[in-house]
């Protein structure tokens, strides 16, 4: 909704303006009125309107002179002129000087007044996308001189110039989802922010690696309050109105309590009350970040997991920025990737919307890369209808596999395959599917505290009987045993 200021001395006028066109139907409504120059400008100054319909001819301050103090102190409202017959020459200079329009008093209607403000109304669409367009990219040069906290140069309020927002004051929100998009509408689906105020706002969004910063600029005479008793899906950080100076200062302070959000989520909106300890990266990561990608290429899983474990302490103990670890998180995926020749799974960011969930997504890409790669190193036969079905028996080994959805997977006769397979095996499939299992079970009980019953349905076995006597028929043992020896 755009906002209108109405200036005219004459009431008459400004009542026949407010009641000849349904404003809010055509997209506007009007938030203010004036009798005269200098009361406009203060309006203007308290409202920030996005157009000022204003007469002409006024005591104390004329129309023309109002349009050129808005210029002057930065205000880029839409100016649409009223006039009289005989005041052309006012008229083009106020055309001169950046109005949108003008309308003749006496002869304005409903489809004058109408075609008038469609016309201001392109303008204002228009020059609102190029000013969302160049603040957005000045926001993102902004984030790169401070990632994870990092020290940023001097920069001074009176230089920073966030384009369409002069005089407006800012709230900066931050947003952990811990998605690869987010847009306003998403947040405004929150329902944090009065449906009033939020359409009073200039909105500004940029999402980086999980996290969007949204930049609510509201006219100074409005103020917004967020209900911080309602759960949400993800943590959020906001501030209070503070000015465009203030800007690099407290988003620096959002990112250092986001970052205590990341490792202790509170799933609330919280205000962001004080600046907080400087995040610092971490050193001597590369070590473990080697271990994890060198111990997954000699198929070494308990290392692996070992490894992510330390790495994973080590953030939380010295509290990481969050950047260090999503980092940290996409060299090893990318190496591993590399290693397991599983490409389309690292086309996907590793994301999440606090540590320990990014580290449950994590794991879940290190396990797909490493059954990949064992799959790649098993056994190969001289036959490839067999090696496909090897292959599908090593990634699907916890489901049901039958015989006939092998046969179906290489369109062939379920009785050839079967004696096929343990022509070139040495082993029927139903034996080579147990071994798979148990070699899988065998890593769980090492590296988990599970159950046995847990186990045994975790790597396709029905129920703990059968598990347990295939467990011991291939390793001479029971489950609890192996776990009690290891």
């Amino acid at each position: 909704m755009w906002t209108v200021l109405l200036v005219e001395d004459e009431v008459f006028v400004r009542r026949k303006v407010r009641e000849t066109m349904p404003w809010k139907e055509m997209g506007f409504t009007i938030i203010g009125e004036a009798g005269n120059g200098l009361e406009a400008m203060e309006k203007i100054r308290e409202c920030q309107p996005d157009v000022v319909i204003t007469d002409i001819v006024m005591p104390l301050m004329n129309g023309v002179d109002l349009l050129k103090q808005a210029r002057k102190e930065g205000f880029t409202s839409r100016f649409v002129m009223l006039t009289v017959m005989s005041d052309f020459e006012n008229v083009q200079q106020a055309l001169e000087f950046g109005a949108s329009s003008y309308m003749l008093k006496l002869y304005m209607d409903q489809e004058t007044l109408a075609e008038t403000m469609s016309k201001v109304e392109k303008e204002l669409i228009d020059r609102r996308s190029v000013e969302i367009r160049e603040a957005e990219a000045l926001l993102h040069k902004l984030w790169k001189l401070m990632p994870g906290g990092a020290e940023y140069p001097e920069i001074k309020g009176s230089e920073l110039e966030v384009p369409g927002v002069h005089g407006r004051s800012l709230s900066v929100i931050a947003v952990q989802h811990g998605q690869p998009t987010y847009t306003r509408d998403d947040f405004f689906a929150l329902q944090l922010i009065d449906n009033d105020v939020a359409s009073a706002a200039v909105w500004h969004l940029l999402t980086m690696d999980g996290v969007s910063y949204l930049f609510m600029w509201l006219p100074t005479n409005l103020q917004f309050n967020m209900p911080s008793e309602n759960a949400l899906p993800f943590s959020l950080i906001y501030t209070e109105l503070i000015s465009a100076a203030q800007l690099m200062d407290m988003w620096k302070s959002v990112q250092i309590a986001l970052n205590l959000e990341w490792y202790n989520p509170t799933f609330r909106a919280k205000l962001c009350t004080s600046a907080g300890t400087p995040l610092r990266e971490i050193a001597d990561t590369w070590g473990l970040e080697h271990e994890i990608w060198h111990n997954l290429e000699q198929l070494r899983w308990d290392a692996v997991v070992g490894a992510v474990n330390e790495l994973w302490g080590k953030f939380e103990v010295q509290q990481a920025p969050q950047l260090q670890v999503k980092q940290a998180v996409a060299r090893i995926a990318h190496l591993c990737a590399r290693i397991s020749q599983l490409s389309t799974v690292d086309e996907e960011a590793i994301l999440a919307s606090d540590h320990h969930r990014l580290k449950l997504v994590f794991m879940a890409r290190l396990e797909a890369h490493f059954k990949h790669l064992s799959a790649s190193r098993i056994p190969i036969s001289d036959h490839p209808e067999v090696n496909k079905i090897i292959s599908y028996l090593h990634e699907h080994y916890v489901e049901e596999i039958t015989l006939d959805t092998l046969a179906k997977l290489v369109c062939m006769d379920d009785k050839y395959v079967s004696g096929l397979f343990k022509k070139k095996l040495g082993v029927s499939i139903i034996q080579y599917l147990h071994q798979i299992r148990i070699e899988h079970a065998q890593r769980l009980l090492r590296e988990t505290d599970r159950t046995i019953s847990e186990i045994g349905e975790r790597v396709g076995f029905a129920n703990d009987n059968y598990f347990i006597k295939i467990f011991k028929r291939s390793t001479g043992g029971t489950p609890a045993s192996f776990r009690n020896r290891t």
